[in-house]
C-alpha cells in the first residue's frame, strides 16, 4: 500500500500528522465518515477526531452522517457527540437539527450539552 492510501484510509496518520492542514485534515476525515467500505473503527475515530475541527462544512458532514445512521447506528452515536462537542465548544447549536434529533443520537447531543453546555439546551422537557 502507497503513503497516500495509508493516509486516507486510517483516521490515525491523519490525525497525528502536523504537516497536514486543518483543511486537508477535515476533508480526509469526512471522506472517512462517508465511505462505506472503511472499517468502523476507522469510522469512529474520525468522527471523533471531527469533534477538535470546526465549520460549517464539518457541522455539515457529521449531520449527514447521523440521518444516514438513522440516528441510532454507532457512527451516529459517534458524529453526535462530536457534534455536541464543536457545538459546546463554539456556543452555537443549529435549532432545527436540534429539534429533528431522536433515538440514540439525540441522547448523546442532550448528554454532552447538558454536562458542558446546559445554557445551549432548549427550555422544557427533554
Amino acid at each position: 500500500m502507497n503513503e497516500d492510501s495509508a493516509v486516507v484510509s486510517s483516521p490515525g496518520p491523519v490525525w497525528r500528522d502536523p504537516e497536514i492542514p486543518d483543511e486537508e485534515r477535515t476533508v480526509l476525515l469526512v471522506r472517512l465518515i462517508e465511505d462505506p467500505t472503511a472499517r468502523e473503527d476507522e469510522q469512529d475515530d474520525a468522527a471523533s477526531g471531527l469533534e477538535f475541527l470546526s465549520g460549517p462544512y464539518v457541522e455539515a458532514a457529521l449531520i449527514r452522517a447521523i440521518r444516514a445512521g438513522d440516528f441510532d447506528s454507532d457512527l451516529a452515536q459517534r458524529c453526535a457527540e462530536s457534534l455536541a462537542g464543536i457545538w459546546a465548544r463554539e456556543g452555537h447549536v443549529d435549532p432545527a437539527f436540534l429539534a429533528e434529533l431522536r433515538s440514540l443520537a439525540k441522547d448523546e447531543v442532550f448528554g454532552v450539552l447538558g454536562i458542558r453546555a446546559p445554557h445551549l439546551l432548549p427550555p422544557g422537557p427533554r
